[in-house]
């Protein structure tokens, strides 16, 4: 019996001595602080068109899957009707005038969304491609960038903003773009667009577009190899680095568009540079979408993912127009260690 009464008695005094310590050890402890930024960058076609049915929700689960810490959307205006080509009258568009509550699903509180160009071509007077950036981080709106006529103009106007990371002592550049689409050039009335394709005047008008989106942007800066930067879109053309796959002319004027940020921009493809030898598409069997950064953002990269195959993005033709579900376009995802980004 004493010999119970004496084991009774270490053991209280076991746990007098150590669950304060258990305690305290709880109670000092730090929460771990983020070791990886991820951005996710996605031409959602049409303001994601094929998620109004639904009010979105497989499009919300899925970003919220991946978890980023910013995203970048192209196309990020709703257009049609749900399953039509029929477009709806501004007020009746959710996007972009939701983006706010739209993100806020995801877990993202601040968000940027570029401008609608006033437009003729369109049927309620306003282009239909702005882009959106979301994030976790606090964003700092610096600039549009809209062009001037006659000829450089920007035909989707592109947006620079600043995001302020938690424990990066820079501010991160974000450049979200959408160059303009098709082989003729601006303005080329229909019947002259044959020509005009074969005089590569699409090319041309796209490097005036990103000639003045650089310029209002990191041009502006007297020493952009040390800042951070990102530049993502839909640049709508093809870079000499995929000629492997496309197996072109290595003249040929279709790589205008990207041999301009190749030789003369300070950005460096995302993409290509992690995986030089292996072609990942974009849209269809194309890569016309892309994530350029600065030299610090590319030494912090730990990985990219591009054309990210699982069950809710495999491409599939809707039957409406040339419109796929979810999308035309694949997204890009990149990783970068927080400590290195300096």
């Amino acid at each position: 019996m004493r010999a119970m009464k004496d084991t009774i008695k270490a053991i209280a005094l076991i746990l007098i001595l150590f669950l304060p310590v258990s305690a305290y050890a709880k109670k000092d402890k730090k929460p771990q602080e983020k070791k990886t930024l991820r951005v996710l960058y996605w031409n959602i076609q049409n303001g994601m068109w094929a998620g109004q049915e639904e009010n979105y929700k497989t499009f919300v689960e899925w970003i919220k899957s991946k978890d980023p810490d910013i995203c970048i959307f192209c196309e990020a205006g709703s257009i049609y009707y749900n399953g039509t080509n029929k477009h709806m009258p501004n007020e009746e568009r959710y996007l972009p005038a939701h983006w706010g509550e739209f993100c806020a699903r995801w877990g993202h509180q601040y968000h940027f969304v570029t401008p609608r160009r006033v437009s003729k071509s369109t049927p309620f007077g306003l282009s239909n491609y702005p882009d959106a950036v979301t994030s976790k981080y606090p964003i700092d709106s610096i600039a549009i960038i809209r062009g001037s006529k006659p000829d450089s103009v920007v035909v989707n106007p592109a947006g620079w903003v600043q995001i302020h990371i938690e424990g990066v002592e820079k501010p991160l550049n974000i450049i979200a773009l959408h160059l303009k689409h098709g082989k003729f050039g601006y303005g080329v009335p229909h019947d002259q667009r044959a020509a005009s394709a074969e005089r590569y005047e699409g090319e041309q008008h796209r490097v005036k577009e990103l000639t003045c989106i650089l310029n209002g942007t990191v041009r502006k800066s007297k020493d952009p190899d040390k800042e951070l930067w990102i530049m993502a879109g839909d640049f709508n053309s093809y870079s000499r680095k995929d000629n492997f796959k496309y197996k072109w002319n290595n003249a040929s004027l279709g790589f205008q568009t990207q041999d301009y940020m190749i030789f003369k921009s300070p950005f460096f493809d995302l993409v290509a540079e992690c995986y030089p030898d292996i072609f990942m598409p974009s849209c269809g069997n194309l890569r016309i979408d892309y994530m350029y950064v600065s030299k610090p953002m590319l030494k912090a990269c730990s990985d990219v993912y591009a054309e990210v195959k699982d069950k809710y993005l495999k491409r599939e033709h809707s039957g409406v127009s040339t419109f796929y579900i979810p999308s035309d376009h694949y997204p890009i995802i990149a990783d970068f260690k927080i400590s290195k980004m300096k």
